[in-house]
């Protein structure tokens, strides 16, 4: 009789230590003989700035004074007797909040984007997790937790509004500035309404009104800047390139010194220009000068045969830059952008060196203010560190996304 045809599949499977997580540890950390002493050294190090740094989080630091502080970090000096004459000019900040969530949930419904939801859903949640700070009612009273709370129905209400109308993107820009005009004019004081004058402006919301009024800006000049840069007319050339190098060759700190001197002779001598526009106009116009840097690198790292076939197709030139040329070029340079964002971010507080009460400058102050609690600066500035991470970080997990999901650095 003929042997039985043998079919089996004598392929071993791979040793165990060379795949899965114990293949990567093997080869990435202990690959050769020093690799494996650098990471054990690495690893007890890390173990022990781990192990004293969560002990003196959670046994030796005194994290008091952050509560001590509470809403000044928010809104600094906003709602006191000086600012407002009877305290009652709480509400319009959380108003504000309430149209940024609203907005938010707009995005979310207009780009029905996993990042747009993400974003959405953290800081609606944050905001109505605050009304359950344990303050007092005296310290925090019910129409604060209230308001805070109703951010989670504005969010709603935007995902709503963008899901049920025909809202396009225009018109959710358009909206977007008519709201940011509208949130200065209410936290300035609108018609019929107490004026807080911008002096009392502070905390947070400063830094995040200079950040979001700047980004918003510093983009389209950028842009134009870069535009400029390159064209064949001397005289826009020489006029972009003399911006760009004078606002890049004088540190952010002098420009803001120079803004209470030199901004108001841009504008008629009774125009009423306060502390905040100086600032904003100053940090848009330095952010710019660096965004426009950034967009000129992207053009020129475009392959000259682009143009070329749009000339051939017969688009003018401005079709060419705004169809073919511009967009290829802010999505090579999203790293970039987002970069210079998050510095803005970062810069804003600097405004403490013409006199603004910004989150950071609020700590200090109170610190120099209160002797007591000098012994608790480190647990102040390390929570003002985490506020900034949080915010920095949420930038940059947003830019990866938009790279993912444009394929940057992918053909």
């Amino acid at each position: 009789m003929s042997p039985e045809p043998y079919d089996r599949d004598l392929t071993l499977p791979p040793p165990r230590l060379s795949v899965g997580a114990a293949g990567w540890v093997r080869a990435n950390l202990f690959g050769t003989w020093y690799d494996g002493v650098l990471t054990l050294v690495c690893a007890a190090a890390l173990a022990l700035a781990l192990w004293f740094g969560l002990v003196w989080v959670f046994r030796d630091a005194d994290w008091g004074v952050v509560a001590t502080l509470g809403g000044n970090f928010a809104i600094g000096q906003y709602n006191t007797e000086a600012a407002c004459p009877g305290k009652n000019c709480f509400w319009r900040p959380q108003v504000v909040l309430l149209l940024v969530t609203m907005f938010l949930g707009m995005s979310w419904g207009l780009t029905k984007s996993g990042i747009a939801r993400t974003v959405a859903i953290l800081v609606a949640s944050a905001a109505a997790a605050f009304a359950f700070l344990p303050y007092s009612m005296e310290k925090m009273g019910m129409d604060v937790r209230v308001l805070l709370l109703a951010n989670a129905p504005a969010l709603g209400a935007g995902w709503a509004i963008a899901r049920h109308t025909s809202m396009s993107v225009r018109w959710f820009i358009i909206l977007g500035v008519a709201a940011f005009l509208l949130s200065l004019g209410l936290l300035r004081g609108l018609p019929g309404m107490q004026p807080v004058p911008t002096i009392y402006w502070g905390g947070l919301m400063l830094n995040l009104l200079l950040a979001v009024g700047g980004i918003a800006a510093s983009l389209p000049i950028g842009v134009a800047l870069a535009l400029g840069r390159r064209s064949r007319l001397p005289v826009v050339k020489v006029m972009c390139v003399t911006f760009i190098e004078v606002f890049r060759g004088v540190p952010l700190i002098t420009l803001l010194f120079m803004s209470q001197v030199l901004v108001p002779l841009a504008f008629p001598e009774d125009f009423p220009l306060n502390s905040v526009a100086r600032a904003g106009i100053i940090i848009t116009l330095f952010s710019a000068a660096y965004m426009a840097e950034n967009v000129r690198g992207g053009l020129q790292a475009l392959d000259p045969g682009q143009m070329e076939a749009a000339r051939a197709l017969g688009l003018a030139a401005w079709q060419t830059t705004l169809l073919i040329s511009l967009p290829q070029a802010l999505r090579n340079v999203i790293p970039a952008i987002a970069g210079q964002f998050i510095g803005l971010f970062k810069d804003t507080s600097l405004v403490y060196i013409i006199g603004m009460l910004d989150v950071v400058e609020i700590g200090r102050a109170f610190i120099l203010g209160n002797p007591e609690y000098l012994e608790n600066a480190r647990e102040l500035f390390v929570f003002l560190a985490l506020v900034f991470w949080i915010f920095t970080y949420g930038m940059s997990y947003v830019s990866r996304r938009i790279e993912y999901h444009l394929g940057v650095g992918k053909r």
